[in-house]
């Protein structure tokens, strides 16, 4: 039966259920002696009296308590009472990326935050593979996130409760196993094969692709049939033009060799850093061409939002939008150009200053934007999307027109 709200256990005191599981829950708990609210993980009577779990319970009190690193969770005590066995540990006041993912992204987090994240968490696994530990069990619910806003903006991997020093981490048995773990897990360990810190790496991408794109690599309802493409099938492809450039990262990250795929957990992170990068700045280019806009001629202010490092603060931006209907329109002499030269609008354009013809930013998108001109009555800056309306002349400034009838 859980504790309940106000309940003394173990000398802390019960202040709310956290979660619960198939071995036991977890609570916040105040300290006894500090002013400290822990996380308080506690197993059941039944597991707690069976020696293999009290076995893995007590290791992963005494393995993690040795790591000390920003991105994870701290071990504080352990201990037993009542006949259930308890960890006391860091808390983390936010939300788990999986819980997330489900109520907030159905379709995939933002790539620059899953970006984020899974820097974090794979310089929290290197740090631990430095000291031959594995987590053996990266998904998407173990990693916890601070609640945006409050000023606790951290990354915290937690549950080392299958982890296994690297000289031991061979011979996966049942009790490790859960549909979880099967989603993320590396192929090697499905098959109980040694593994090392490479099978975190693949459990890392797993959960990565799963965050990105709001699926798992490979679902299915039956674990079975998981497992089987875990060890059979090719790298999945991501079949979403803005994370195109994300496809070569993971068919590395999710190969089924170990040697195949990146030395370490940051090179991932890296590797995924870079495609972001570049599927930003490739955008522009592999945009379709969009119809164009039936509106009144106007000049519409930008938003300015959140802005990149090194965009200059309080920036002017005003976009020109066409407005004429595509049969009020003169029609061009010669052929139509390849490429149109039509203004297409950034929402917010970062790093909004310019002084040079075609000097380029980011919009909001993470698409391409260039300086086509600014405006010599109003002084403000002028975009384009398409370098092409660079090369001829700039447009004249435009003049109020009356409304076309």
């Amino acid at each position: 039966m859980p504790l309940a709200d106000g309940q003394v256990f173990a000398g802390y005191t019960i202040l709310r259920i956290l979660g619960a599981g198939g071995m036991g829950e977890v609570y916040l708990a105040e300290h006894p002696r500090l002013p400290r609210r822990d996380a308080l993980k506690v197993l059941g009577a039944a597991v707690s009296h069976d020696d293999e779990y009290r076995q893995r319970f007590n290791q992963e009190a005494e393995m993690v308590a040795t790591l000390r690193h920003p991105h994870i969770v701290t071990i504080y005590d352990r201990g037993e009472a009542d006949g259930k066995l308890w960890i006391a540990m860091e808390f983390v006041d936010g939300i788990d990326a999986g819980r997330l993912l489900e109520d907030k992204y159905p379709n995939g987090i933002p790539p620059t935050e899953v970006v984020r994240i899974v820097t974090a968490v794979a310089e929290a696994l290197d740090y631990a593979h430095g000291r031959k530990l594995l987590h053996r069990d990266i998904k998407p619910a173990n990693i916890l996130l601070g609640t945006p806003g409050s000023g606790d903006d951290r990354v915290m991997l937690a549950d080392f409760g299958v982890a296994r020093w690297i000289d031991q981490a061979s011979n996966l048995t049942g009790a490790d196993m859960t549909v979880g773990t099967v989603t993320y897990a590396a192929p090697e360990q499905l098959k109980g094969e040694r593994i090392d810190g490479r099978a975190d790496q693949y459990a890392l991408a797993a959960t990565a692709f799963h965050l990105l794109t709001g699926a798992a690599p490979f679902s299915n309802s039956n674990p079975a049939v998981v497992i089987s493409k875990h060890l059979s099938a090719a790298p999945p492809s991501i079949d979403r033009a803005d994370l195109s450039g994300f496809g070569s990262v993971f068919a590395k990250a999710l190969a089924k060799n170990p040697r195949d795929r990146f030395g370490n957990c940051r090179d991932f992170a890296r590797a995924m850093g870079e495609a972001l990068g570049s599927q930003r700045g490739g955008s522009a280019r592999h945009r379709k061409p969009e119809p164009a806009p039936v509106l009144r001629r106007r000049w519409v202010p930008a938003v300015l939002g959140t802005t990149l490092a090194g965009a200059v603060a309080g920036a002017a931006v005003w976009l020109l939008t066409h407005n004429d209907r595509p049969a009020d329109r003169p029609q061009p002499a010669g052929p139509p150009p390849a490429v149109s030269s039509r203004m297409d609008l950034p929402v917010v354009v970062m790093g909004a200053d310019c002084a040079v013809l075609g000097a380029a930013a980011v919009d909001a998108e993470g698409a391409d934007a260039y300086c086509a001109r600014v405006d010599s009555q109003s002084d403000k800056t002028v975009w384009s999307r398409t370098p092409e309306r660079l090369r001829t002349a700039a447009p004249p400034t435009p003049t109020p027109q009356p409304p076309v009838p």
